[in-house]
């Protein structure tokens, strides 16, 4: 027989829910958010790949399809970076996004992505 008691108590058992539930709360708020900067971050992909050696306004009608494609709602194409240079076309967006978590509580997020097709047109 057992002579000491084994589990947990109601509370550490409360303490263990409030952790996981706060745990919880903020993936189901921030995996949005990455989601979101994926599929931008794959549109510019997609758009250098195809459109790289094109001017800087069919680039950004580019990803202007890509977005309403991807559903895209709140990067347009205006805020797109475009520099050419003679050995490519480089394309770039920096946004940041906040997070509510709760009350005055939010998360901060900076992305900054860049796509250059400098490799693809050195291997042509």
């Amino acid at each position: 027989m057992y002579s000491q008691q084994r589990g947990l108590s109601f509370g550490s058992f409360l303490m263990f829910a409030i952790v996981g539930a706060v745990i919880a709360i903020t993936a189901l708020k921030v995996v949005p958010t990455y989601l979101e900067y994926f599929t931008v971050k794959k549109a510019i992909e997609r758009t250098v790949k195809e459109y790289g050696a094109q001017q800087p306004a069919a680039i950004r009608e580019a990803f202007g399809r890509q977005a309403s494609v991807d559903n895209i709602r709140d990067i347009s194409a205006a805020e797109l970076q475009v520099s050419q240079a003679s050995s490519g076309t480089t394309v770039s967006l920096s946004y940041e996004r906040v997070v509510p978590i709760v009350g005055n509580m939010s998360l901060l997020f900076a992305f900054d992505i860049q796509k250059s097709n400098t490799q693809q047109a050195a291997g042509n």
